[in-house]
């Protein structure tokens, strides 16, 4: 009998050991039951590191306080901390790497921006959205498509815009005195017309004299900033897919349209300075840019009086057009435990009210011409009369996103792109030949 009780003994405490472990472990999961886990798994610390690109912590701060108290009226036992951390790199795609890297060696913060084309290659390290934090339904209504699209991956959501941007196209005030410039470009023809009639040529010969005064700035590939995004929107608007579609003729036609203004029409040539530097400093009257790019414009030259309007269209375009968004979103980390996550996905939607969009804004504006552009759809009207973001917002329900752009940590999609526009306008291949180049390079990329 003694000796049974020796066996049984060591195997109770097994049991009891496994129990405990089993209940503790339905317990956390319980944790993540939106009403039973408010009830069971309330109180405790919530601390969270947040990685940010743009903004100082004395603007993101006081929004951060604005949650910890939101928050504290819902849950006075959790004691939230979240640290902001603006990161600086030499490259956006070396804040990428390191990033990727950190999250997937669980070392990385817990809520982080990534750009809009970066979601579904980060989707594995990051904790979806919960729908009770915010619903499809919602995230629909409160965000522009470009931002759904961006952010779902499969059936669930992966991100939250805090901000918008894309392209617009900029114009010197001093070209078009007495001009209502939205008017008179709304087709790429309209532009094309303006660029030539603003030309000067050495000699007035259009043929082969010296271009003296550029029409615009578009056509070349390294002078030209933002080349690969204005070929992204080109493909976007012929029907092109442009990660997957470039060996079609529609690819080849747009990159053939893309290159007329320098091979053609000689608006543009590459012995001419970066595109922003030639505009800020009044030496061509258009360029095609996000509108963050109006801050460097505007701190090389405060005195330039420009504005923006909405991209020029290809004939018989749907209304409303094709536009191409290139913005930023924020993330949470899959290494958050539940109740972690939560805290840090119901931040990224509090930030998304209207009241915390406008204090965002507004504390951006204070130490630059304007703030982060409104992620709301609701918000767009606020900032109709800004004459650098009207157009972007009124043409933002009418965006694609896009990979191939530059500032976003794609530099060899972006390359890729100009290296196409670059072979082809020195004749070492045909339009075809450049895209199949670019094709092949890009899909090697997509399967790393």
């Amino acid at each position: 009998m003694e000796n049974l009780r020796g066996i049984l003994r060591p195997l109770f405490i097994i049991g009891i050991i496994v129990l405990l472990g089993v209940l503790a472990f339905s317990f956390l999961n319980l944790c993540g039951l939106p009403l039973i886990g408010n009830l069971l798994c309330r109180g405790g610390d919530v601390e969270l590191a947040y990685w940010g690109l743009w903004e100082e912590a004395d603007v993101m701060d006081p929004l951060i306080a604005d949650f910890v108290e939101s928050y504290r009226t819902q849950d006075p036992d959790t004691q939230v901390s979240i640290t902001y951390e603006k990161r600086t790199f030499g490259t956006l795609d070396q804040y990428k790497e390191t990033l990727l890297t950190r999250l997937g060696q669980e070392t990385g913060p817990g809520i982080f921006r990534i750009h809009n084309s970066w979601v579904s290659g980060f989707s594995s390290e990051i904790s979806p959205l919960p729908a009770d934090v915010l619903s499809e339904a919602d995230y629909t209504l409160r965000f522009y498509p470009t931002a759904l699209t961006s952010a779902k991956v499969g059936t669930d959501l992966y991100a939250i815009p805090l901000e918008y941007d894309g392209l617009v196209v900029f114009y010197n005030k001093a070209f078009f005195s007495g001009v209502n410039v939205a008017e008179r470009i709304q087709t790429w023809e309209d532009f094309r017309r303006e660029a030539v009639r603003l030309t000067r040529w050495a000699g007035n010969d259009a043929e082969d004299g010296a271009i003296t005064r550029p029409g615009a700035a578009i056509g070349t590939a390294e002078n030209v900033a933002h080349a690969s995004d204005i070929f992204s929107l080109l493909l976007s608007q012929s029907g092109v897919t442009p990660l997957t579609q470039l060996n079609t003729q529609a690819a080849a036609d747009a990159l053939t349209f893309y290159t007329t203004f320098s091979r053609t029409d000689r608006v543009w040539d590459a012995t001419l300075p970066n595109s922003i530097t030639a505009f800020a400093n009044g030496q061509v009257p258009m360029i095609i840019a996000p509108t963050w790019r109006a801050l460097d414009i505007l701190n090389l030259n405060p005195q330039l009086e420009f504005a923006s309007i909405a991209l020029p269209q290809l004939p018989g375009a749907t209304e409303g057009g094709i536009h191409l968004a290139s913005f930023w979103m924020e993330g949470v980390s899959a290494d958050l435990n539940q109740k972690e996550a939560e805290v840090a996905w119901r931040f990224l939607e509090f930030l998304t009210r209207e009241e915390e969009q406008r204090k965002f804004y507004s504390a951006s504006a204070q130490t630059r011409a304007f703030g982060e552009p409104y992620a709301l759809r609701s918000l767009a009207g606020e900032l109709a009369d800004n004459e650098f973001l009207g157009p972007l917002l009124a043409s933002a329900p009418f965006a694609v996103p896009a990979k191939p752009v530059e500032f976003s940590g794609n530099t060899p999609y972006a390359d890729a792109f100009k290296q196409a526009i670059s072979s082809f306008l020195a004749r070492t291949q045909n339009a075809a030949e450049a895209l199949e180049t670019a094709q092949a390079t890009i899909t090697q990329l997509e399967q790393q």
